[in-house]
């Protein structure tokens, strides 16, 4: 049997707008960014034997289109020599970082484009991939020889945000009795001597920590989590955001920036506690006796050599999730009807732009509902790749959208994996992926939420057990 040997490499660039670029993330804010708060950063980390080589992405962005990510994930295995199906884009999905996500609704593609807003958005994806896949060589061109542990930890900073109130409505705010995960991931990457090489870490929870009046550039409390883990460790970290489609932070939408370092700290430092509760090196623990004033037992290790790895590999599945069938084209128009009327009495009383441009971009998508209905289609469905890569007993899953918590809890449920990771928001941003309850009960998730991603119709209430079973398939092909 061939001995492979693991290789290791991280690199990173500052993937930060310029000032006065529109952030994505919030419907009603519209205005530039005034400054920048922290840096927005984008760190890539290539693991590889002699058959098998990854890349794993970590940006500071609230999301990507498909056809953007395609062009990345491409752009990256030609730098590195590996298949694009082994690149995994992740996106902290910050809400205060640029419009990235063409296809989706607040940006300059769609209602109320300033001037020289798409040519500013054009450059920056440009610049964006260039760079990503610039540190994606970097990191390559870096390998060494490694090895690798993973733990997981705990931190309650998250809940879930799918509140119900006396009169049936679901509010964006607190469900203390709902789903939520606690999990801090934790991996760590090491040289063969021990010394540090990268970090791995995440959470599922949405980083909204600040609110709807901040225009200042930030990557929210993910960026905190690498500051803490990398003033501590000294590894370079990356971040993935988890199934956090109905989870929000304790602390959510605020206007106190110490807020965002206290979410953002707390998770870091369970991460670097659990850092430093892994041993990468192959070890036995030696008893010896020994006299001092008394008896001693006395354990230490012994360090001996060891393979790096056994396995290291790859898979991926297509996966369309269906939608609800769209609604009859009467229904369709009065809807429109409703929107443009409420449009039009917002502009007779002059309204300003600002708080126009949800009524706006509802308006964009009503429409748009009406000519597919014009056009034939009674219903559609969403198909993306969910991908996973293990390292030996561990696996990281990924898959595109805003999966709800559910989804991540069931992967790992059934993983026979000692360690998995599940990771949302990779390899593009499309859709919610809501639990049955909330397709039932409405609320963002299922209403206002199509207007952002401009999709005709919700998901169908099987989302969650689809999503599931598709990834339960995915972990077979692992052999796991």
């Amino acid at each position: 049997m061939t001995k492979l040997t693991l290789t290791a490499g991280v690199a990173r660039a500052d993937i930060t707008p310029p000032i006065g670029f529109r952030m994505q993330g919030i419907m009603r804010r519209i205005d530039p960014s005034v400054g920048v708060e922290s840096p927005l950063l984008a760190t890539a980390l290539v693991l590889a034997d002699e058959q098998t080589k990854i890349v794993i992405l970590d940006c500071d962005l609230p999301g990507l289109d498909l056809p953007l990510v395609h062009e990345i994930r491409q752009r990256v295995s030609d730098r590195v020599d590996t298949q694009a199906i082994n690149v995994m884009i992740g996106t902290t999905h910050t809400h205060t970082g640029p419009c990235t996500g063409r296809g989706i609704m607040g940006g300059p593609h769609h209602a109320g484009p300033r001037f020289g807003e798409i040519e500013a958005l054009d450059a920056y994806i440009e610049d964006l991939v260039n760079k990503l896949s610039g540190i994606a060589a970097l990191a390559d061109n870096s390998r060494q020889p490694a090895r690798f542990g993973c733990k997981r930890g705990h931190a309650e900073v998250a809940i879930n945000r799918e509140e119900l109130v006396e009169d049936g409505r679901v509010f964006v705010g607190r469900n203390p009795d709902g789903a939520t995960d606690h999990t801090v991931d934790v991996v760590r990457v090491d040289d063969l001597w021990g010394n540090p090489i990268a970090v791995l870490t995440g959470y599922a929870a949405h980083p909204v920590v600040m609110g709807l009046e901040n225009q200042l550039i930030s990557p929210d409390f993910p960026g905190v989590v690498r500051q803490t883990v990398e003033h501590v460790t000294g590894a370079m970290c990356l971040y993935l955001t988890g199934a956090a489609g109905n989870q929000a932070t304790l602390s959510f939408l605020q206007s106190d920036w110490g807020e965002k370092e206290r979410v953002g700290a707390i998770i870091g430092c369970e991460a670097a506690k659990v850092f430093y509760e892994i041993e990468t090196r192959p070890h036995d623990v030696v008893r010896e006796v020994g006299v001092s004033s008394s008896t001693l037992a006395l354990y230490h290790k012994e360090f001996r050599d060891g393979p790096t790895h056994e396995i290291l590999s790859v898979a991926a599945r297509q996966v369309s999730v269906p939608l609800q069938p769209l609604p009859p084209l009467d229904q369709a128009q009065a809807q429109l009807e409703e929107v443009v009327s409420n449009l039009e009495k917002l502009e007779s009383e002059n309204v300003s732009f600002t708080n126009r441009n949800p009524i706006l971009l509802e308006k964009v998508w009503a429409e748009g509902v009406v000519d597919k209905i014009q056009s034939g289609i009674e219903r559609e469905s969403i198909s993306f790749d969910i991908v996973g890569f293990r390292l030996d007993d561990f696996v990281l899953v990924g898959m595109p959208g805003e999966p709800f918590v559910e989804i991540g809890l069931g992967v790992k449920e059934r993983s026979k994996a000692r360690h998995t990771m599940f990771a949302g928001y990779c390899n593009g941003t499309l859709a919610y992926w809501p639990t049955a309850e909330t397709v039932e009960q409405g609320g963002m998730a299922v209403e206002s939420a199509l207007k952002s991603y401009n999709n005709s119709t919700p998901p169908v209430a099987e989302t969650v057990d689809i999503l599931i079973v598709e990834f339960g398939e995915l972990l077979s092909e692992l052999g796991l």
